[in-house]
């Protein structure tokens, strides 16, 4: 088991992530500003689907960001850690979670807290979130990260992970859309990632094969798959937008147009 004490300094501050970044940036934001967090968007829903969060449950979400999995898996009757490394995220969470009846406030715990020094027992959690994490850590940090929530579950208890962009997808799918666009008489960036002014904060993304990869190297029994969780209702040809509606789903071809990449990693026993 780390201690906080035993970690280097994070590749990202946690200063980098400012309430801007959660309430304006973070996918989900304008469901959580109408809802305050009850209204969820697609890439929170399947997780939670998967996980299948039951009264007994015992579940850990780690980068908790705004609170939504919190609130909903509480709503389920689990009794829920959340943790984040970002000070704003977890002031962020406390407001927003303020105005919840106090049954289901009460089986939430936020924690600030670093995902590679976990301040729980062994085998103490039955499920475990990293949403949209993976990408925020080195390779050395996810490796330290996904060894203590191997740790912390117990035999038998799953981690469910969403991550991206999907890298295959940004070097060709996505090539091959702003070509698209280009004809079009609408110009891209280059590089996808100049579209977001938070491109900095991702050191770590992947490929459906590099996450398979590294949650069985940490000991997990692992499935990976593409699923998209994005609208393409701004898209106003119809021919183009059910072109993208199209490409996201068709297995192989997929591997290249979808950019979500999820993943339930198992660990072994019971």
């Amino acid at each position: 088991m780390s201690t906080p004490n035993d970690l280097q300094p994070p590749a990202v501050p946690p200063e980098k992530y400012t309430r801007d970044y959660f309430e304006q940036w973070c996918h989900g934001a304008d469901e959580f500003r109408t809802s305050g967090g009850t209204l969820l968007p697609k890439r929170l829903r399947i997780p939670l689907d998967i996980a299948n969060v039951q009264t007994h449950h015992r579940v850990l979400d780690i980068g908790c960001g705004r609170g939504e999995v919190a609130l909903h898996c509480a709503q389920r009757g689990a009794l829920v850690w959340s943790i984040d490394y970002a000070a704003a995220a977890i002031e962020l969470a406390e407001e927003s979670l303020a105005h919840v009846e106090s049954s289901v406030r009460t089986r939430i715990k936020l924690m600030q807290a670093d995902a590679r020094a976990l301040p729980f027992d062994d085998a103490s959690m039955d499920v475990a979130f990293m949403l949209d994490v993976v990408e925020h850590l080195t390779p050395p940090e996810l490796d330290q990260a996904l060894q203590e929530v191997w740790r912390v579950l117990r035999p038998g208890g799953i981690l469910i992970v969403h991550t991206m962009p999907n890298l295959w997808y940004y070097a060709v799918g996505y090539q091959l859309y702003r070509l698209v666009q280009c004809i079009r008489g609408v110009h891209l960036p280059a590089d996808p990632r100049d579209r977001w002014p938070f491109k900095d904060v991702h050191v770590n993304e992947q490929t459906p094969l590099s996450l398979w990869r590294t949650l069985r190297r940490n000991g997990f029994i692992t499935r990976v798959w593409l699923q998209s969780t994005q609208s393409y209702a701004y898209e106003s040809n119809p021919i183009v937008r059910l072109g993208m509606e199209t490409f996201v789903r068709i297995p192989f071809i997929n591997l290249v147009f979808c950019n979500d990449i999820f993943a339930l990693a198992r660990k072994p026993g019971v």
